[in-house]
């Protein structure tokens, strides 16, 4: 089994014993890992869909595009492209 030091902050050493005390940790040593075990599992197992991240991102695009440009006249798309 790898072995890994690092060193921590003062308050998130506190937050951390708190959490082995609150959580019944036996451990620093069982709370990292099962840091990092569900920190990779939260990585392959998205809280939203693909469909919701891509609805909120389309919504903030349309957010940031009509407060940058309203009441604008912006060139043609072949005018914007016409450099490529």
């Amino acid at each position: 089994m790898a072995i890994a030091n690092f060193t921590l902050p003062k308050t998130l050493e506190r937050r951390i014993a708190n959490t082995l005390k609150e959580k019944g940790f036996a451990s620093k040593a069982e709370f990292f890992r099962f840091a990092a075990i569900h920190f990779m599992d939260v990585l392959h197992r998205p809280i939203v869909s693909e469909q919701e991240r891509f609805d909120y991102l389309t919504g903030a695009l349309r957010e940031e595009i009509t407060v940058r440009y309203r009441g604008k006249k912006l060139p043609s798309l072949e005018e914007q492209l016409a450099e490529l």
